[in-house]
């Protein structure tokens, strides 16, 4: 039983150490620092193949938090835990039984009081806060956002608990591992001229248009720009953007393969009957770009590849002349 407490004691002791020092030292870094190489680009990518005036790239251009982070609710979170930790260890790890056992017992169950207690708050989402902003600082903020923007989106990390374990909301992952969690990409709305929407797909939903950009102003979020937009084939956009609204909008139009890494759908389509189905938000952004004239060094190199939403927004590229339509008879 000791042999047991005490890896479970130098596991969770690992997890607070690596916690904290996200906390103090690496405040900045979204997601896991320690896995961070799996968003490193190919370096013999399209854009090493082409001509310098062919490169593109994307360059940062807002950054918006609608969530408000609180930090002594982290702070609480992991001293109590620590305390559980120590006393468990003195109490029940040790060969020699502590002088104060009865303190020490007090310590634990009052550590793991706390620690319970504040996790079960957290995840009710009691501690979430919305930034309160008006709508006339919002719509200056929305009005900086371009069609042909990439947004990508940044959660609070205890809103992505609450929707990992209280919600059963597994894609969410994807923010607790890496920079950022999720892709969209801002596109004219087909029924509605003028109206931007966010060009997107989800799980349980597939590619999908739902939400436009006043959505994001809940979300935390980084809008990303691609130089030389005016060399995208703005039509083919348009009618990719059509076609993935066809073929989407159901629980099988999200790809989980592509999810885990296992095997992506055709991301370069020259004509629109080769769109997918099945597109995670990261593959839907870049198939898009692809279909417009834009191909990415984000593109898989292999099967076992997962392009995340950082992953697209970092690479470079090339701009290539797509084909033409095919002639109507």
């Amino acid at each position: 039983m000791k042999i047991i407490i005490r890896i479970l004691a130098v596991l969770v002791g690992i997890i607070i150490v690596y916690e904290a020092v996200h906390l103090i030292w690496l405040r900045d870094v979204q997601g896991w620092a320690i896995l961070s190489w799996m968003e490193n680009v190919a370096e013999d990518g399209p854009s090493t193949k082409t001509a310098p005036e062919n490169i593109g790239s994307f360059s940062q251009i807002q950054s918006f938090n609608g969530e408000k982070s609180l930090l002594f609710v982290d702070i609480l979170t992991l001293s109590s835990l620590a305390l559980t930790v120590v006393a468990a260890w003195m109490l029940w790890a040790r060969k020699r039984k502590p002088a104060r056992s009865g303190r020490w017992r007090k310590s634990f169950f009052a550590g793991l009081a706390v620690f319970l207690g504040v996790t079960a708050l957290a995840l009710s989402g009691m501690f979430s806060k919305q930034l309160d902003i008006s709508d006339e600082a919002w719509a200056e903020i929305s009005a900086g956002l371009k069609v042909g923007d990439v947004i990508a989106y940044r959660k609070e990390k205890w809103s992505a608990r609450r929707e990992l374990f209280a919600e059963g909301k597994f894609p969410v992952i994807g923010y607790r591992l890496f920079r950022y969690g999720h892709l969209a990409i801002v596109v004219d709305d087909p029924k509605v001229p003028g109206r931007k929407v966010l060009f997107t797909s989800q799980s349980r939903k597939g590619v999908n248009m739902e939400e436009d950009v006043d959505s994001l102003r809940t979300h935390n979020w980084d809008s990303w720009r691609l130089d030389k937009w005016r060399r995208i084939d703005k039509d083919r956009i348009r009618e990719g953007v059509l076609r993935c609204q066809q073929k989407g909008g159901h629980f099988f139009g999200y790809d989980f393969t592509g999810m885990f890494a296992l095997w992506n759908e055709n991301l370069k389509p020259e004509q629109v009957e080769d769109f997918g189905n099945e597109y995670i938000c990261s593959t839907a952004v870049v198939t898009l770009l692809y279909y417009g004239g834009f191909e990415s060094d984000a593109t898989p190199r292999r099967g076992l590849d997962l392009i995340t939403p950082y992953q697209v927004v970092r690479a470079r590229g090339r701009f290539v002349k797509p084909p033409d339509f095919p002639k109507k008879d």
